[in-house]
């Protein structure tokens, strides 16, 4: 009986040939923190109802906050907070991770409040993702607080083709 390996050994492998490509995704991340006094006097506008931050830049693109001191109407009796894009949106969107916080005066979060991490594509201008139950109103103390906006935008992936070494 002939070695079954033999015919293994004499003949060589072709080479094989390898290539490789690369995926780089950028981001940029900023904070952005919209502070609320006398949240008393805003209590009571009704729901659906907002008060807006100032625009901030954060990726090359403008942003802004909208708080709903008496929640949105699908969320009663809760603060709700959204994060809005202010300018146009490429074709693809702009792609954010996000959240939106309920700080104390003393810069802490709130215990009671239930900030979430949101990842979303805003596809046209004045699209908007957000909290729609930041904190139950009835947990809010003290009539001062602030929202903080942890965003991040991420690029579009760019994949490239690695030269072989």
């Amino acid at each position: 009986m002939g070695n079954i390996n033999s015919c293994w050994a004499t003949h060589s492998q072709p080479p094989v040939s390898v290539t490789s490509s690369v995926c780089t995704t950028e981001a940029t991340t900023a904070v952005h923190k919209f502070v609320v006094k006398n949240y008393s006097l805003l209590d009571g506008m009704g729901a659906d109802k907002y008060v807006t931050s100032s625009k901030f830049r954060v990726g090359g693109y403008d942003w802004w906050i909208d708080l709903c001191p008496d929640g949105n109407s699908r969320a009663p009796g809760y603060v709700a907070a959204f994060l809005h894009l202010l300018g146009e949106a490429p074709p693809a969107g702009v792609t954010a991770k996000f959240t939106l916080s309920l700080l104390k005066q003393d810069g802490k979060v709130h215990r009671d409040s239930s900030p979430l991490i949101i990842t979303r594509t805003f596809e046209t201008k004045g699209s908007g993702w957000g909290n729609l139950m930041i904190i139950k109103k009835s947990k809010l103390r003290g009539d001062c607080f602030t929202i903080r906006c942890d965003l991040t935008v991420i690029e579009t992936p760019i994949v490239q083709e690695m030269l072989p070494n």
